[in-house]
């Protein structure tokens, strides 16, 4: 991906990531079933052989509880850094799992729960990272499930592809001007535009990654990925028009 010279001063960030903290930025708070989530989690953990201990659970998290030492004493087993994580990231990950991808509630508590044992599960390389960014990994997890969530649907669904009609002549253009802009401006345009599995596909293609490419990795058919393409291509044209002045 093509970057402007004043975002080539600066390390380049992963466009995921750079999705993910976008994401973390839109999520509206929702507290709706999180005591039921709560219990589901903490029996997956326990099912993964963790054996909670330590302090009792619903132990307020202190101040200086950083992200970093609650998932350490997570890993030891300390159940009381299990609700401090729970409590602090858990609505955030629920609004935007059900508000913002609009999944529905057994798909978006399913998804929430991943995110959170995927962390415990990768938490050795997320504590080795530095910056250590666990809200980011909690939302990167979310959308990738949410992503593959949105594939597996479209897999039953018989998709049609765009009629060329329909296509826009422009789309090449636009492609063009995306390339051209940076990885966060790119990330926050995709974020508030478009849904994970249209960003994933966009973000693809602008990879230089074909169709049979995109459908491959996607495990969905190249006729409907032609059309996410066309459909986010569409969502992002009108993005950028709002933003110009009038």
């Amino acid at each position: 991906m093509h970057r402007s010279s004043q975002a080539n001063l600066f390390p380049p960030v992963p466009l995921a990531d750079l999705l993910a903290r976008a994401a973390m930025l839109s999520a509206p708070a929702d507290a709706t079933d999180l005591t039921r989530l709560r219990g589901l989690l903490f029996g997956r953990l326990r099912a993964t052989g963790w054996v909670p201990s330590g302090d009792l659970r619903g132990r307020p998290p202190r101040l200086a509880d950083s992200d970093e030492a609650l998932l350490a004493a997570l890993v030891r087993g300390d159940a009381a850094a299990f609700d401090a994580l729970f409590d602090r990231h858990a609505a955030r990950l629920n609004g935007y799992a059900r508000r913002r991808l609009r999944l529905q509630p057994a798909d978006a508590a399913d998804a929430v729960q991943e995110a959170f044992l995927v962390l415990f599960q990768k938490a050795e390389a997320v504590l080795a990272h530095e910056p250590v960014n666990v809200p980011g990994f909690l939302f990167g997890t979310l959308r990738n499930k949410a992503a593959r969530l949105l594939a597996a649907r479209s897999r039953d669904a018989a998709v049609d592809p765009p009629d060329d009609r329909e296509l826009s002549l422009d789309e090449g253009g636009l492609s063009a001007l995306l390339q051209r802009e940076t990885a966060e401006r790119l990330a926050s345009l995709l974020e508030r535009a478009c849904n994970p599995l249209e960003q994933e596909v966009v973000s693809m293609d602008l990879d230089d990654r074909d169709g049979p490419e995109i459908a491959l990795a996607l495990g969905i058919t190249p006729n409907y990925v032609r059309q996410l393409r066309h459909r986010a291509f569409g969502k992002l044209r009108e993005a950028l028009a709002e933003e110009e002045p009038s």
